[in-house]
């Protein structure tokens, strides 16, 4: 199939699929007219890199998982733990943005103290 059908019946771009292709995800054979062509699995594949990204994965983490999914080895276990590390990375960047947030404020506070003492 052409990368048009694939990006119509998965819904994800062709620029993206492009990268996707770009960065060795999903693969095509050229025709001889110089367009792309998938094979029917490739579905699957995208479908899965989709979901992936939507979790806020990385295309290089990504790229760890593909082979795994392709070769139908990769288990529902390996991805209940790799979104649980998911879930604590951003629990772990919500942490370091209100301890950001909390000291921000603190500085507000120092400055507004400083502007009233000036006047």
């Amino acid at each position: 199939m052409r990368i048009s059908e694939l990006s119509a019946r998965t819904q994800v771009s062709v620029h993206r699929l492009r990268r996707y292709e770009a960065a060795g995800l999903i693969a095509s054979r050229r025709l001889p007219n110089g367009y792309r062509d998938y094979e029917e699995k490739t579905v699957r594949h995208v479908v899965f890199i989709a979901m992936s990204r939507e979790m806020g994965f990385s295309l290089p983490f990504i790229a760890e998982y593909v082979p795994k999914f392709q070769s139908g080895q990769l288990t529902p276990q390996d991805m209940i733990e790799a979104i649980h590390q998911r879930v604590a990375d951003i629990d772990q960047a919500i942490a370091e943005h209100k301890a950001l947030r909390k000291k921000l404020i603190e500085h507000i506070a120092w400055f507004e103290t400083r502007q009233r003492k000036l006047k």
